[in-house]
């Protein structure tokens, strides 16, 4: 349970972690890159507004007319390359000037005006050059390509480098979460092995006298004969032994490291042999039990625990029966290799927290009455026998009156 516990403490911080690393990351890299769309575009903004051409910086009132917080500086126009791309109405390329960069010749600033002009697109990116479309007042069409290389490869850069930090750092979180999740369980540890122990401890202790009380009472029997008060002395005894067996069972099961003896069992065998003398008892409380039992259900389980499980189900079952009402048991085969127990019974009410039925001592004040003769430890224990087994169990409304408890076991 505890191991269990922590591997669920480091999963749900890892992946807080995970989530808030993710979400900076994702906000960092996408600033920047629309940082470095936001740059190429006032770069096009300003060749677009001055016929392809930078205006003279030399001349203070001729400046560029960008905010200085943009990116753009008087160096702009000695490192930004670019080309310009005419066409007429027609959407025919008409002139390419490539004068102004290197690394495009006029086969290349041709092709790239021709796809841009088919796509129909104003603004976007092809090859690492951003471009731009603008119609002209004498109908001609002026595409104006800049070199966005290296910027964009900055942008690259710092994606590679930030998803490397942050796998590093996630790294390096999960070491310590990892190591100091030991620390933060010790106490709850030390809390389970204290009742464990304490548990163990009472059962051992409380059977001395329960085995005095039930000779004592046995005397009186033999002195004075069955009266009333032996009869209810003895099933007090009796309720106490099996009260402390349960519970000496549970923390037994709970233990770390606890391997039940696994064997090949037929469920359909064990479920037939445990329901029949319930269809007996169902007679005599005017409770009809039908059963639906596939045959050869066979799975890897402890015989002693499958057991116990169907009795303490069937057991369940046959207390909280509306009377007359019905039980239902049902064993099938499921896709998957999965075998499915299924027992359903009406009841007068239905429980209100359907989760906490395999709780220990739960009970519900209409639903669950004590007057039952239950102790309320039969569910948990049923829920730890399926857990042990990698199994699920779960209690589900089939309507207002009809609850059922599903067991699913693997069947390898």
């Amino acid at each position: 349970m505890i191991e269990k516990l922590r591997k669920k403490f480091i999963l749900v911080t890892m992946a807080v972690v995970l989530l808030v690393m993710s979400v900076v990351l994702i906000v960092l890299n996408t600033t920047n890159y629309f940082h470095t769309v936001e740059r190429a575009d006032e770069i096009l903004t300003i060749l677009t507004d001055n016929d392809g051409n930078f205006p003279d910086e030399t001349t203070p009132e001729r400046g560029i007319g960008v905010p200085p917080n943009q990116g753009i500086s008087a160096e702009t126009p000695f490192e930004t390359r670019y080309f310009i791309a005419l066409a007429n109405s027609e959407q025919q390329v008409v002139q390419i000037d490539t004068t102004r960069i290197r690394s495009i010749d006029s086969q290349t600033g041709q092709t790239y005006a021709e796809e841009v002009l088919a796509s129909g697109k104003e603004k976007g990116y092809i090859n690492d050059f951003r471009y731009q479309v603008i119609e002209q007042t004498d109908d001609t069409i002026m595409l104006v390509f800049v070199d966005s290389q290296r910027d964009l490869q900055l942008v690259r850069s710092f994606f590679r480098n930030s998803i490397l930090i942050g796998v590093v750092s996630l790294l390096f979180i999960f070491l310590l979460v990892f190591y100091f999740s030991r620390k933060i369980v010790k106490p709850v540890q030390q809390t389970i092995d204290r009742q464990k122990q304490f548990i163990t401890d009472a059962g051992h202790e409380i059977k001395t006298p329960l085995a005095i009380i039930s000779a004592n009472n046995d005397v009186q029997e033999m002195l004075n004969g069955s009266t009333e008060w032996t009869e209810s002395t003895n099933k007090q005894i009796q309720r106490l032994n099996g009260l402390m067996e349960s519970m000496l069972q549970l923390t037994q099961m709970e233990e770390e490291g606890y391997q039940p003896k696994i064997e090949s069992v037929d469920l359909s065998q064990i479920v037939k042999e445990t329901a029949e003398p319930y269809v007996q008892i169902g007679r005599q409380k005017k409770v009809a039990v039908s059963l639906d039992i596939q045959p050869n259900a066979v799975i890897q389980a402890d015989v002693e625990a499958m057991n116990k499980l169907c009795s303490l189900l069937m057991d369940n079952a046959n207390k909280y029966v509306q009377q007359p009402g019905v039980i239902n048991i049902r064993l099938d085969h499921q896709a998957g290799n999965k075998i499915k127990l299924q027992i359903t019974n009406t009841v007068s009410e239905m429980p209100k927290q359907f989760d906490q039925l395999f709780d220990r001592f739960y009970r519900e004040d209409q639903a669950r009455k004590h007057s039952e003769g239950g102790y309320g430890i039969g569910l948990s224990l049923a829920a730890t026998i399926v857990e042990n087994h990698h199994g699920q169990i779960k209690a589900v409304p089939l309507d207002d009156h009809t609850i059922a408890f599903e067991v699913i076991l693997p069947s390898k």
